[in-house]
């Protein structure tokens, strides 16, 4: 569990870090990485990365986590479901508090997209990470294969990146996303491998005394 420990106090800090993305280097990497970021938009990629960022939404999110579950409840995996369907519910929810409670307006100008809310952390990184990597985790559980985390930790990566790019967020909004959404996703599968290894224990401790 070191390793988990050490993980989520690197998500903390680097949400802390950009908490204060009025500061003048936090300002200043926001810039330079945004500029960076437009520098590759053309036409064909435009409408690529405008039907990519679609990955991230709420509604989309919502019905993959929705059939999902119901697929677990159908074959009685009821820890896998309820803890995937907390991978969405609570990050969103949380989102939800901290875009209120810092109410940091979103980049002006050079939008391709419409948005309405506010910007600090991204919504589609935050709940993006924690669903897309849990569900890579518990299907790695099933399917020991290494391209299956690759696609889960890649995926969340794009679409933050997918979200500057169409000017709705700064990079900032969407690291701090990134990190609560690991940092989610740490929690969950700590309680997932206790939960998994305690009932393990219980079931030799049965066939012990059988």
């Amino acid at each position: 569990m070191k390793k988990y420990n050490v993980l989520l106090s690197v998500c903390i800090m680097s949400f802390i870090l950009f908490v204060f993305y009025d500061t003048r280097i936090v300002r200043a990497f926001d810039d330079g990485a945004r500029e960076i970021i437009l520098s590759f938009r053309n036409e064909a990629l435009n409408e690529l990365v405008i039907a990519f960022t679609y990955v991230g939404d709420a509604k989309v999110l919502g019905a993959l986590c929705i059939f999902s579950v119901i697929g677990l409840f159908l074959f009685r995996e009821w820890l896998r479901g309820i803890l995937l369907l907390a991978s969405i519910a609570l990050s969103y929810g949380l989102n939800l508090v901290l875009k209120s409670a810092f109410e940091r307006e979103r980049p002006l100008g050079n939008r391709l997209l419409e948005e309405d809310g506010f910007s600090f952390p991204s919504g589609n990184a935050m709940v993006g990470t924690s669903f897309y990597l849990f569900s890579a985790f518990l299907l790695y559980q099933k399917y020991p294969k290494p391209w299956i985390l690759w696609i889960g930790t890649i995926l969340p990566f794009f679409l933050g990146l997918s979200r500057v790019y169409v000017g709705v967020h700064y990079p900032s909004d969407i690291l701090a996303g990134f990190s609560i959404g690991m940092a989610f996703f740490v929690c969950l599968a700590v309680i997932y491998k206790t939960f998994n290894a305690n009932s393990r224990e219980m079931q030799n401790n049965k066939n012990t005394y059988l």
